[in-house]
């Protein structure tokens, strides 16, 4: 039987769920998902309100996934930008960007990720402008899961970096994986945040308002997904938003 690859990629531009003073699903926003076989599709949406709590002005996602001769590969790109959000005139961004290709060598050999280009421009929260930079150095030289388990085990630098980013920690201080996968936040959050807000875990937390995470990403040795921005309100508005959702990764079969 002759190989094919099974592509597959998503990426998504806003979703979310209020539960007080209403209980409503925001219907999902900007989606769009790549078939099996391939091919190109985007997703567009414009001036977009949910209630009074939450706007953003423009979202374009797009999937791609394509063969590259030269390349001698299979390659997905997952993307999204949303323009002018805000939530509640609390969290404010001009542009967020998620964006992760794929690499999948036609020999079977193991699959590159990297999300290079994922960003915020003009992110505000609580009035203050917040400047975080990504990750997506560090993840850019350990884009594929062998590198980075090789090297979380011979490298105290790499060890470090981890734990400082992770969600999750092991109590035995192994690589932090569970069940098989590695959760972190790509943001470099500044050290000294304005007054009023605080470092909760590995979010920024606003009094009477809730929570911000930036950047988590997900990591397995098959696949990742990103999620730039996501708000768990903590306020008389009860609920969570989540911004800029791209996905990839991909298989040859059989």
């Amino acid at each position: 039987m002759k190989s094919r690859f099974l592509y597959h990629a998503q990426a998504v531009a806003a979703t979310g769920n209020i539960t007080l003073p209403v209980q409503e699903a925001m219907e999902i926003q900007g989606s769009v998902a790549l078939p099996i076989h391939g091919g190109h599709g985007i997703s567009k949406v414009e001036q977009f309100r949910h209630r009074n709590f939450f706007s953003f002005h423009h979202a374009e996602s797009q999937v791609v996934g394509s063969h590259s001769e030269k390349d001698q590969a299979h390659g997905t790109l997952s993307m999204t930008v949303i323009e002018r959000l805000n939530i509640l005139d609390v969290v404010t961004c001009e542009r967020v960007v998620a964006r992760l290709t794929t690499k999948h060598p036609n020999d079977g050999s193991e699959p590159n990720f990297i999300a290079l280009g994922s960003r915020f421009e003009g992110l505000r929260i609580g009035g203050h402008e917040i400047k975080v930079e990504l990750a997506t150095d560090f993840f850019s030289e350990y884009s594929n899961w062998s590198a980075l388990t090789r090297d979380h085990a011979a490298n105290k630098k790499v060890r470090d970096t981890l734990a400082a980013m992770s969600l999750f920690q092991r109590e035995d201080r192994g690589f932090p994986e569970s069940k098989g996968t590695l959760g972190c936040t790509m943001a470099r959050i500044p050290e000294n945040l304005p007054g009023g807000l605080t470092r909760q875990g590995h979010g920024i937390h606003v009094p009477h308002f809730g929570t911000v995470y930036l950047a988590e990403f997900f990591i397995t040795p098959t696949s990742r997904r990103l999620s730039m921005l996501h708000v768990e309100l903590g306020c008389s508005v009860e609920g969570s938003y989540s911004i800029g959702g791209a996905d990839g990764n991909g298989s040859i079969w059989p």
